[in-house]
């Protein structure tokens, strides 16, 4: 089964809702009833959490992308600033 955690329609997220709530809807309380039934329980619960943590996370994320973007370009400038004062003392260099 295919299942994109990522990208968990907030609808979905609203009507699973009201059942994640619901304290009868543990696992201990749905395995009496079913050990399949609780094994989709503890999924449920499981991506209700991670939906949650994955909508928190996400624009830290994209916060470091942009970071990680602005320090390479900043190492590429020292790289050739670097480039330019190695030529820059070769020449000195042979002017002595």
């Amino acid at each position: 089964v295919n299942f994109d955690k990522d990208n968990i329609p907030e609808a979905v997220i609203t009507k699973v809702r009201p059942l994640y709530d619901d304290p009868e809807f543990e696992p201990e309380k749905i395995k009496k009833g079913s050990l399949a039934a609780m094994g989709i329980c503890k999924w449920v619960r499981a991506m209700v959490v991670y939906d949650k943590v994955a909508k928190e996370v996400a624009p830290k994320k994209a916060k470091l992308a942009k970071a990680e973007a602005e320090v390479a370009e900043a190492e590429a400038t020292v790289a050739a600033k670097q480039a330019e004062l190695a030529e820059v003392e070769a020449m000195v260099r042979d002017l002595e």
